[in-house]
């Protein structure tokens, strides 16, 4: 019953399919079963009907205690949220810890990233622009996942291999990340016996925890922690009687010592559950701290946890930007113009590529550009960086320019859209 409860998410599943999607691909076999028949090796994929291509990919991994080879499960639900803003959906499921033990799992999500990034032109989707998000047992995948980039050991050789299974960010919540601390770290009115030969975590590993040290540390989140890790954003709830929060203020404080890039949520009086952990009425209350680059910041109710606020993360994870503004002037001649267009990344992340996308409200037709490469199909405007100036830092910006026909009033754009995120416009 433990293992159960373990398992819960509070990630209401759908049984229609996202409204934003416009394909729902689902089982999708990333390696052959095993066993035969079994679904740790499958995967659903959500494309969604809006937003630039190529896409952003956000890997879903529901958690399970690593009872269940049936972690897509639920995945609709998180399409639903993400599907609307741009980001392909993928939700992946590995081997459970009956069918086999650990590094299975981890080989498992990481033959999944690969078969993803192999597929990436035929689905649209951004190869460099991978994102990990899961709950529990998921959260572990998801830290595993963006932590262990490069260990050699970690990769195995289940399904597509040759190809990079490194993640750009992760998001996980409550996840364990030092399975021999987990006893000591139980609250005062108890908890799991995560020590027990039948726990979750000694059955992932395949022997009771304390009798086997060397192979726990394997499978500890912390031991691969190192400076060059991508930027992750970790959830806890201060009341969690399952995972204790303790684990999450051990891994913060390894990732803080390392000079990594994290940012970990400490939520009062919420259990384990991804609703109590986003439960409005702990807003204000939660503490943040955020470590990048050997500096720390601490501060209460700084970052609410909504789904918008974990959107933003992953979006600076994943260097698309956070916020911008444009500006945006024309020089006129009877029939004609040359318009003149800069960026601005006013976020606090960088913008490694990218796309500037706006409506006509009339029927300009644009018949050059420099500096950018520039589509247009209807009053749809599509506008790629050249390359060159693909990279815009905080508070830095990028130009380009173009030439275009227009009849009547010619006027201005109604909004612009970097990246998927609409741009501030300032006067030139």
């Amino acid at each position: 019953m433990a293992m159960t409860v373990l398992a819960t998410v509070g990630v209401s599943a759908a049984s229609a399919p996202p409204a934003h999607a416009t394909q729902v691909i689902t089982d999708i076999a990333y390696a052959p079963a095993q066993p035969a028949g079994s679904r740790g090796h499958l995967l659903d994929l959500y494309l969604p009907s809006t937003g630039i291509t190529p896409r952003p990919l956000l890997i879903w991994h529901t958690g399970s205690a690593w009872t269940s080879d049936d972690g897509k499960a639920g995945t609709d639900a998180i399409a639903n949220i993400f599907n609307p803003l741009g980001f392909a959906v993928a939700g992946v499921s590995v081997r459970s810890s009956a069918q086999a033990i650990f590094p299975a799992q981890v080989h498992d999500i990481k033959a999944a990233i690969r078969w993803l990034r192999a597929n990436a032109a035929t689905y649209q989707i951004d190869p460099n622009r991978f994102a990990i998000m899961g709950d529990s047992s998921g959260g572990w995948l998801t830290e595993m996942a963006t932590l262990s980039g490069g260990v050699a050991a970690l990769e195995g050789t289940v399904g597509t291999t040759g190809v990079s299974s490194a993640v750009q960010t992760g998001l996980a919540f409550y996840s364990p990340t030092d399975f021999l601390q987990m006893n000591a770290q139980n609250l005062p009115t108890g908890g799991l016996d995560h020590n027990s030969p039948a726990s979750p975590e000694s059955l992932l590993v395949g022997c009771p925890i304390q009798t086997c040290p060397a192979q726990v540390a394997q499978a500890n989140p912390m031991t691969y922690v190192d400076s060059n890790d991508p930027p992750l954003m970790f959830l806890h709830g201060q009341a969690d009687f399952l995972v204790p929060h303790g684990q999450s203020v051990l891994l913060y404080n390894r990732i803080k010592a390392q000079c990594g890039n994290a940012t970990f949520v400490s939520v009062p009086g919420a259990d384990h559950m991804v609703p109590q952990i986003m439960d409005p009425a702990q807003y204000g209350m939660q503490t943040v701290r955020t470590t990048s680059n050997c500096a720390e910041t601490v501060g209460t109710g700084t970052l609410n946890p909504t789904w918008a606020n974990f959107a933003t993360f992953l979006r600076g994870g994943l260097k698309m930007g956070t916020s911008c503004e444009v500006t945006y002037s024309t020089g006129v001649w009877n029939g004609a113009f040359n318009g003149s267009v800069t960026i601005r990344n006013t976020g606090t992340t960088a913008i490694d590529g990218w796309t500037l996308t706006w409506t006509w409200p009339g029927n300009q037709q644009i018949t050059t550009a420099w500096n950018a490469t520039v589509t247009q199909t209807g009053t749809q405007v599509t506008v790629r960086d050249a390359g060159h100036n693909s990279y815009v830092g905080p508070g830095s910006s990028q130009s380009f320019g173009f030439s275009a026909t227009a009849t009547g009033t010619n006027d201005i754009p109604a909004q612009f859209k970097l990246n998927n995120i609409v741009c501030t416009r300032v006067p030139a």
